[in-house]
Order: structure tokens, then sequence, then C-alpha cells
């Protein structure tokens, strides 16, 4: 739990410094067409967003202390019968992991002629608890949405909402 916490810790203030150092907005994100038509992420720029969150928390993550608990002998043979058994034995918990930071993209419509574009960013982090009889992996996974804009288009005079809900014949 401890693990996840400082991981989520991590996640939040790489996300924030990097956000605050003003190269990235929602508008930003985005490449608008010459024809002013249509709307394309911008692949470079969130690029390097992915590869600064990833450097920030990687980093966060090496930075982690490690810690000294302790713990029963019994509790390191993993037989339930001697788990609170024996004397107080300490243990370093060395935390090691690596960071994954992809993006996702999606369109959605929202109404007549209205787009929703989502940018997302997927974070995974594997975390390794290591000590000399025990050693535990986590994955943590976390979305952080990026940018969530909705495009309006022209709205006709008149619509026919057809067979199937959200499915419409638009006329001028």
């Amino acid at each position: 739990m401890q693990c996840r916490a400082l991981a989520n810790q991590i996640i939040d203030e790489a996300t924030t410094e990097i956000l605050s150092d003003g190269d990235f907005s929602a508008s930003s994100l985005l490449l608008r067409s010459e024809d002013g038509e249509s709307y394309t992420a911008n692949t470079a720029l969130v690029n390097r967003f992915c590869a600064l969150l990833s450097r920030d928390v990687t980093k966060g993550l090496n930075e982690l202390p490690d810690e000294v608990i302790q713990i029963p002998i019994g509790a390191a043979t993993k037989w339930s019968f001697f788990a609170n058994r024996g004397p107080a034995v300490s243990f370093t918990l060395v935390p090691m992991g690596s960071t994954k930071v992809d993006y996702e993209t999606d369109f959605s419509s929202v109404g007549i002629n209205q787009i929703n574009y989502k940018i997302w960013l997927d974070v995974s982090i594997e975390l390794k608890i290591v000590n000399p009889l025990y050693q535990e992996a986590l994955t943590l996974e976390r979305k952080i949405m990026l940018a969530d804009l909705i495009f309006g288009g022209k709205i006709p005079e008149h619509y026919f909402q057809m067979t199937q809900p959200r499915e419409y014949l638009l006329t001028e």
C-alpha cells in the first residue's frame, strides 16, 4: 500500500512539474489543418511529454529510500503457523522500478456535428520490493487526461433521426 501511494505521489509530482513548465497546454497538443477543417494530435509534443514524464518518474523511483523493517523470523518461512513466531529480524526493503508511458487518443460523436477529442497518457510502473528472503512485484497503472476538447461544426437547419440512436440524416 505504501509503495502504491509513493508511486502515485511520484507520478503526480512529475506531471505537475512538467505541466508547470508552460510548454504544454490542451491547445498545443493539437495541430489544426491548413483548411481549418480537421485536427490531429501533435505527436512530437505528446511524445516529448511522455519521454519527460517517464524520465522524471523513473528518477523519482530511483530516489526512493531503502526501508528497514522488523519481522518475526517465522514470517520468513511463509508457513502461516509460524507467521508471528520467533525473534524479530531486520530486513532492508530495496525498491526497484521501471516506468512505461504511452498515449492514446479518441474521437467520439457527442451530438449533431460535434466531436469530443481526448488525449490521455497511460502510465505503468512496475515496482519490486526486494530483500534476501522475499521479493514482490507490484504493477501500478494510471491514466492521465491531457486534453478533453469538444469541437462544434455547423449545425444544419433540419435533421432526421434514423432507425438507430445516434444515426442522423443531415440536410441544409
